[in-house]
């Protein structure tokens, strides 16, 4: 994935200086590689990493990718098996230009840590760039038998994974956002048949997982397209620096703080159908999980969210006792955000430590760094289980200091609805697993502390100070 990446933003910056050459000839050819080979470092674009010769009424373009990573294959770091990689460019309308291509991919990666193994049958690009804001207005990518696979070495000796995808698909477009220069990013994506062996230690039982397909959307507003396209510039032409000079993390920092802060939102949903893990002691299934995570730009004041929901989980029947098998949740949801995350102020650590070549700063100096104010805090706007014997939901925050040892301030607030059904489950379940019956007093007890909704659930309205002391309902409890 990350070689066609690369190839696709080295073609876009070169093409954005090339849209206006209409005719198809030798001299336009050469001219577009010379535009493209201008983005790369000096050895790349004296190599043949990048050719071009006119294809009809197109351009075929071409990247030998193998020397691409040549030129950062190391001892300890080697990718090979690299084929070629072709796409067409096109003039059409308005100056833009039509990009396809159709590939293969057999790869190799060696580390002192793993081998890896990357290849896909067949993968397709096709899409119109714009070089007035020099990105794919829109462009979909269509891959088939893509299969992965990790031994582990050294260190990680015995440690294997094997993946297969039978088919996948992406597609993306980009719209002017409201702000000038800026662009709104649209992107889906579906994987069909994930499978996914794991093996941990030499000898050890395999853990497989699988998924009959996963749904992807991702939103990002406001892309400053420019600095963004700047940045990767930058990237390609110092890929083989191990170290940038003092010039070079000037100007690195120049890049970075100009496309700041990078989008105004961002928002991932992943929908996973029909999963299933299996072990040697049996297979749990879960019909649906849903993912999405979503945060503001990085700024001195971001919120980042976080949520996941799972329904109906399948586990074999001899994985749970018989006993616990009416508890198990027909649908988790778990909510959770952190807001107000000082990044401006992390990024600002981290040009700090690039410039001045500085150790790693401490773990104690970046929360503090992150929550200026002295504190964090984790919010969990929903926590909720439900199953045929109860139905109960969390809400509250978390909210504690940066320093070491700290204290900690919990409100929260419980939610039961059918709380007498959950006890008389519990209490049914006891007669053959004696331990619930200490669940069952103790939720007996609670009730008495617990309000009463119009709804007809059962509240209970809890905090705790920093110095341990613990209310219900109004009612001030026994420190722990």
């Amino acid at each position: 994935m990350r070689s066609r990446a690369i190839a696709a933003a080295v073609i876009s910056m070169g093409l954005a200086g090339a849209s206006q050459a209409a005719d198809i000839n030798e001299q336009g050819a050469k001219d577009l590689r010379n535009i493209l080979a201008h983005s790369l470092s000096n050895d790349l674009a004296r190599s043949d990493f990048v050719s071009v010769k006119p294809a009809g009424d197109q351009y075929e373009i071409t990247y030998d990718l193998a020397k691409f990573f040549d030129k950062i294959n190391s001892s300890a770091f080697s990718v090979t098996g690299f084929k070629p990689l072709s796409l067409f460019a096109q003039p059409v309308d308005q100056g833009k230009w039509h990009l396809k291509g159709d590939n293969s991919l057999d790869i190799s990666l060696h580390s002192p840590v793993s081998d890896i193994a990357y290849s896909v049958a067949s993968t397709s690009f096709d899409g119109i760039f714009d070089p007035t804001i020099e990105m794919m207005r829109s462009m979909g990518i269509k891959s088939s038998g893509v299969k992965f696979s990790s031994v582990g070495s050294g260190p990680r000796s015995g440690r294997k994974i094997d993946a297969t995808i039978d088919s996948a698909s992406f597609a993306h477009t980009v719209t002017d956002s409201s702000e000038a220069g800026k662009v709104d990013l649209q992107l889906q994506g579906t994987l069909q048949r994930f499978s996914e062996q794991f093996t941990g230690r030499p000898h050890g039982s395999p853990v497989n997982f699988s998924v009959e397909s996963v749904n992807t959307n991702v939103t990002a507003t406001s892309l400053p397209v420019k600095e963004l396209r700047a940045l990767i510039r930058f990237f390609v032409q110092h890929v083989k620096a191990k170290q940038l000079s003092e010039s070079g993390s000037e100007k690195f920092e120049q890049l970075v703080r100009r496309a700041l802060p990078v989008f105004g939102s961002f928002n991932k949903t992943v929908t996973l159908n029909n999963v299933l893990v299996a072990t040697d002691k049996g297979k749990v299934g879960v019909k649906r999980v849903d993912y999405n995570f979503k945060m503001d730009g990085l700024t001195k004041a971001s919120n980042v969210n976080f949520e996941l929901r799972a329904e109906h989980f399948t586990p074999d029947a001899d994985l749970i006792p018989a006993a616990y098998s009416p508890f198990l949740p027909e649908t988790l949801d778990v909510q959770l955000g952190v807001p107000n995350i000082n990044f401006a102020g992390l990024i600002d650590t981290a040009l700090g430590a690039v410039a001045t070549r500085a150790t790693p700063v401490s773990g104690e100096a970046l929360k503090r760094t992150m929550f200026p104010s002295g504190y964090g805090t984790l919010e969990f706007p929903k926590i909720s289980a439900t199953s045929s014997v109860y139905d109960v939901e969390v809400s509250g925050a978390v909210k504690a200091s940066t320093k070491a040892h700290s204290d900690y301030s919990l409100q929260a607030t419980i939610l039961a609805r059918d709380f007498d059904k959950t006890v008389t489950a519990i209490q049914e379940a006891a007669k053959t697993e004696p331990r619930l019956n200490n669940v069952s007093f103790s939720l007996l007890a609670a009730k008495g502390f617990a309000k009463t909704d119009p709804d007809g659930r059962l509240r209970w309205d809890v905090t705790m100070d920093e110095d341990r002391t613990v209310t219900v309902n109004g009612q001030v409890m026994k420190k722990p």
